[in-house]
């Protein structure tokens, strides 16, 4: 249930900031490729906590 909100929420925080970031560069919104880019940095984002914490366990046996 914790990815799921962690993915809902970095959709719906990702496509807010396409869209104010397009808007400061003064270029079109273009919300599947927020998208997308939001999905991979979600996906990198639940990965690295669970590589960390497995390096943690190596570094105390």
């Amino acid at each position: 249930m914790r990815y799921v909100a962690v993915f809902f929420w970095a959709i719906v925080l990702g496509q807010v900031a396409g869209f104010i970031g397009g808007a400061l560069n003064q270029q079109i919104f273009n919300s599947q490729q927020t998208l997308i880019v939001t999905i991979i940095f979600a996906i990198i984002f639940s990965i690295i906590p669970l590589i960390m914490k497995n390096k943690d366990n190596d570094k105390d046996a």
